[in-house]
C-alpha cells in the first residue's frame, strides 16, 4: 500500500463545519495518509469549500446517495493500509493518526482499532481542549464481539483488506444509512484482535441540531433492521457467536428504546423496538448480569 491511512469523509451540506474537519487532518503530526472528501450532492456552499483545498485532498463528487455509498466509492480508490472514518462535522486531535499508528505497530497490525471521541455541545460555545497525547492506554480483545466495555461512540480504523473481504459498507440510501457504523462492526466482529483506545480521545464529536442521531425513529428502524439482518445470517461468526451478536444488538436496542424513544415521549416506538428485539434484549440483560463473573479486562499502557 502507498499510505498507512486513507481517511474517508463523506460531506453533505456541511459548509459550516467541513473546513475544520479537513484542517484537523492536514494538521496531523503523522503525515503518511491521504484524505478523501466525498461531496454527496450538497446543495449549499460545501463544494466551494472543498474545491478551495486543491490538491491537498482527494475530492470526489456524487449525487446524494448517502454516506455508505460515498465511503464505498472512496474505499475503492484508497491506497491506504487502513481506512479511517471521519465525519465532516467532527475533527481529529493533532495526534490521532500518530496514536493509531503506535497501536498498530504495538499489536502487529490488528484488523480493527477503535478510537475514543470527546463529546461537546456546540451550543455551549466552547470546543474541547486538546487532551495530552500520552500515555496511550488501550484494551485488547480477541475480537470486537468479545468486547466487554460499555457501548460507546468510536472512530473506526479498519484494515482495508478486511473491509474489502466483508464487502464494505451497505449500499444504503440517504434515508436508510442509519446504523452504518454498527452494521460494519458486526460484519467485522470476528476479526481479531480488536484494540480499543481508552486514552487519549483521538477525535471530537460535535453535538448540534442537525446530527443524524437526532432522528430517533430512523435509528430505531435501523436497529430493527440490524436484528433482521442477524436473523437472516448476515453477520460473521455463525451459531457459535450468536449470543455475542444478540447481546450487542440487544444492548443497542434497550438503550435506545429507554433513553431516547421512551424518555423522548415516543413510547409506541419504544415498545415496537423492544418487541422486535426481545430475545436480543434478554441476551444483553443476561450479559450485564454475568459481567462481574467474567474474566476482568486489563488496561495496557503503551
Amino acid at each position: 500500500m502507498k499510505y498507512r491511512f486513507s481517511i474517508l469523509m463523506p460531506v453533505y451540506n456541511r459548509e459550516k463545519y467541513v473546513g475544520e474537519a479537513i484542517d484537523s487532518v492536514l494538521a496531523q503530526t503523522f503525515k503518511d495518509f491521504e484524505l478523501f472528501a466525498i461531496d454527496d450532492g450538497s446543495s449549499d456552499l460545501t463544494a466551494a469549500v472543498l474545491v478551495s483545498y486543491g490538491t491537498r485532498i482527494n475530492l470526489l463528487q456524487q449525487p446524494n446517495q448517502g454516506p455508505e455509498v460515498a465511503r464505498n466509492k472512496a474505499a475503492a480508490l484508497a491506497q491506504g493500509e487502513y481506512l479511517v472514518f471521519l465525519d465532516s462535522d467532527d475533527f481529529f486531535f493533532p495526534f490521532a493518526l500518530e496514536t493509531f499508528d503506535q497501536v498498530i505497530k504495538n499489536f502487529d497490525s490488528p484488523p480493527l482499532v477503535l478510537g475514543g471521541l470527546a463529546l461537546f455541545d456546540e451550543s455551549a460555545g466552547r470546543e474541547p481542549r486538546i487532551p495530552p497525547a500520552h500515555p496511550v492506554k488501550v484494551f485488547k480483545y480477541q475480537d470486537y464481539l468479545s468486547k466487554t466495555r460499555p457501548l460507546g461512540t468510536n472512530c473506526i480504523v479498519v484494515r482495508k483488506s478486511v473491509f474489502d473481504e466483508v464487502g464494505g459498507l451497505r449500499n444504503s440510501t440517504p434515508q436508510t444509512f442509519y446504523g452504518d457504523d454498527t452494521n460494519l462492526l458486526l460484519k467485522v466482529g470476528t476479526y481479531g484482535p480488536c484494540v480499543v483506545i481508552d486514552q487519549p480521545f483521538t477525535s471530537a464529536y460535535r453535538q448540534h441540531g442537525k446530527n443524524s442521531s437526532k432522528n430517533v425513529k430512523a435509528i430505531a428502524d435501523a436497529i430493527l433492521q440490524l436484528a433482521n439482518t442477524e436473523r437472516s445470517g448476515g453477520f460473521s461468526g455463525g451459531k457459535a457467536r450468536r449470543w455475542d451478536r444478540y447481546r450487542y444488538i440487544g444492548g443497542r436496542a434497550a438503550s435506545w428504546a429507554v433513553n431516547y424513544c421512551w424518555r423522548g415521549g415516543q413510547r409506541i416506538l419504544a415498545l415496537r423496538l423492544l418487541a422486535g428485539t426481545a430475545a436480543m434484549v434478554m441476551a444483553a440483560m443476561g450479559a450485564k448480569f454475568l459481567r462481574p463473573f467474567r474474566h476482568s479486562e486489563s488496561e495496557i499502557i503503551l
